[in-house]
Parts: C-alpha cells; sequence; structure tokens
C-alpha cells in the first residue's frame, strides 16, 4: 500500500483533520502535529515527538504511549513505532502527544446552517457599463 495511502488509514483511525496529512521538506508526505509529525514506514507508523525542551513531558509521553516502542530515545524527544492501527483510546493518546488537530464533526443540522452561512449573498452590483482593468483615463489638467 503506498504511504499516503496508510497515512490516510492513519487519519481516520485517529480521528484527525485531513489537513494534517502534508508533504515535509523533502517530499515525503507525513501527519503534521504541532509537537511533532508521524510517518509510514514499512512495518506501521513512526511517531516522532518533539517536547521543547521538557524531558519531564518526554517520560510521561513514553509512559502515555506504552503500546509503542521506543525507537529513539533523546533527552527531550524520541521516535515511537507503532505496528498497527491504534485502538480509540491509544488514538486519543497519541493525538495529546503530538498535538494533533482533531477532525470536526458536524450533525446535518450544523452543516446546513454552515453551508448557508457560507452561500455567496450576490455581493455590491456593478454597473455593467463599467469596463474592469480598463486604461485609466489621463487627468485634465485644470482650465485657468
Amino acid at each position: 500500500m503506498h504511504e499516503r495511502a496508510r497515512l490516510e488509514t492513519l487519519l481516520t483511525s485517529l480521528a484527525a483533520s485531513p489537513r494534517t496529512l502534508r508533504r515535509d521538506n523533502c517530499g515525503d508526505w507525513h501527519i503534521k502535529g504541532r509537537q511533532g509529525h508521524v510517518y509510514a514506514d514499512a512495518r506501521g507508523f513512526l511517531i516522532v515527538v518533539q517536547t521543547d525542551a521538557s524531558s519531564r513531558r518526554w517520560t510521561f509521553i513514553k509512559r502515555r504511549l506504552s503500546f509503542c516502542r521506543v525507537t529513539q530515545d533523546g533527552e527531550d524527544d524520541g521516535t515511537l513505532h507503532l505496528n498497527r492501527l491504534p485502538t480509540p483510546d491509544e488514538a486519543g493518546r497519541i493525538r495529546e502527544a503530538i498535538d494533533l488537530k482533531r477532525r470536526r464533526h458536524l450533525s446535518p443540522e450544523a452543516t446546513a446552517a454552515l453551508v448557508e452561512r457560507l452561500r455567496p449573498t450576490g455581493g455590491p452590483q456593478i454597473d455593467p457599463s463599467i469596463r474592469q482593468n480598463a486604461p485609466a483615463v489621463p487627468m485634465q489638467p485644470p482650465a485657468a
């Protein structure tokens, strides 16, 4: 399975916003959170956690994500490996660890209200005799 398709499947499992799936600077697909990101590898998913120099937070995250295997253990950040899709409880822990934006779930009523609010209102009416991008008319000097 292609890495983007695998990450899309993970996005669904994480109930994360589709906008978090993007390419990195090298062109590889990843899921981007505010405190880390997730890549697909041949055997699962690599969860890269960045804690902004907080070794205490990194220790806490390793404990909360004990269902993952630690592959790189730095002083205040690291990488974990998950070899399967997460359960709903695990998905919440992963979202929290990398500060991943959750997907919005709108009721049919909320969706209808949003569509109505975003519907174009017609805006200001422009006189059809006015041509857009017409060349500017040079100003005439005042009569003396």
